[in-house]
């Protein structure tokens, strides 16, 4: 099954930004997003932009049907 799917890190997690690329290549239906200006814990760093991006990604999936 083919689902899309959000990668959303924080611009400055180098943990795991350092795989998100090899995820993205391997998932068709990825998307790559970043929060400016939050590490690893981007939702506690930036909760207002973590969750902007969430809800976006929500109204692309809902859109679709």
């Amino acid at each position: 099954m083919a689902a899309p799917a959000l990668i959303l890190n924080g611009e400055k997690d180098s943990l795991f930004r350092s795989g998100e690329a090899d995820f993205a290549r391997a998932h068709p239906h990825a998307r790559v997003e970043l929060i400016p200006r939050a590490g690893h814990l981007a939702n506690f760093d930036a909760p207002d932009a973590f969750t902007d991006a969430v809800r976006r990604f929500a109204r692309q999936l809902t859109a679709g049907r």
